[in-house]
């Protein structure tokens, strides 16, 4: 495993690096999930982690950079872990993976996780309600939450939290979901858990902000091939773009 930072220089130099562009675009407003205060949408998307190469055990991103076309905004970026999809027109849920575990303070420990909401296939004017049933931070099974508005003609990309029971602040898996009420309901929601690189302030002056994670911002993680990396945007609703890159060194 890389060690030092003299370590990461010479696995650039060895040409064991990769950059990739990050792109998301909401042309609309979105609408609003019930009493989503922080209005999360996804819209900063990334490739998947190709297959690893020979020599190559792990990514590590090094650097992210990102430019918003609406200010004073924040952005969660980090690997996404899809924790299952409902179709709400039957309704019908197709399980996902869980969080899974990593090693914490020298031990191993079950990842939790806050669960976003994206819309990945428009809803119709009617959706009805929702509640998801998982398993909370603590291991407790069958916790099932309070049942929650789904967003009017909510079209892709728009999302939100869960509200998970309290005191509950995250959950290891959703094991099922269903849709309740609404009119002839229509559309595909998706919820994900994130394990989070970091959360970076949007400028207000329009420049771009980059963080170091083996600096300022030091989080040393290590992902494999096919795993999800994107972002959320928080606070603001309105239509917007953002892009930018990402930075990532394979480790040895």
């Amino acid at each position: 495993m890389l060690a030092s930072i003299d370590d990461y220089c010479k696995r650039v130099s060895d040409g064991y690096w990769a950059s990739y562009p990050i792109w998301g675009r909401k042309a609309a407003a979105s609408v609003t999930f019930g009493t989503n205060l922080m209005m999360p949408e996804r819209l900063a998307f990334t490739t998947l982690l190709p297959s690893l190469p020979s020599g190559v055990t792990a990514y590590i991103p090094t650097r992210f950079s990102a430019h918003c076309s609406v200010s004073n905004l924040s952005l969660v970026f980090g690997k996404l872990v899809n924790l299952g999809d409902l179709d709400i027109a039957t309704p019908t849920f197709t399980d996902g993976s869980n969080m899974g575990t990593a090693t914490e303070l020298g031990a191993t420990q079950n990842i939790a996780s806050a669960v976003f909401l994206e819309v990945t296939t428009v809803l119709n004017a009617t959706p009805g309600n929702f509640t998801i049933t998982y398993v909370d931070q603590d291991g407790n099974t069958g916790e099932t939450s309070a049942s929650a508005a789904l967003a009017a003609s909510a079209e892709v990309g728009s999302g939100g939290w869960v509200a998970l029971n309290s005191p509950d602040w995250g959950a290891r898996d959703i094991t099922t979901a269903t849709r309740t009420g609404g009119t002839t309901p229509t559309g595909v929601i998706r919820f994900w858990g994130m394990i989070p690189l970091g959360i970076l302030p949007l400028s207000p002056n329009g420049l771009i902000v980059t963080a170091n994670f083996l600096t300022e911002h030091f989080n040393v993680k290590r992902f494999g091939a096919s795993n999800v990396l994107g972002g959320f945007v928080l606070q603001n609703s309105a239509a917007k773009s953002v892009m930018g890159e990402l930075f990532v060194i394979g480790d040895n």
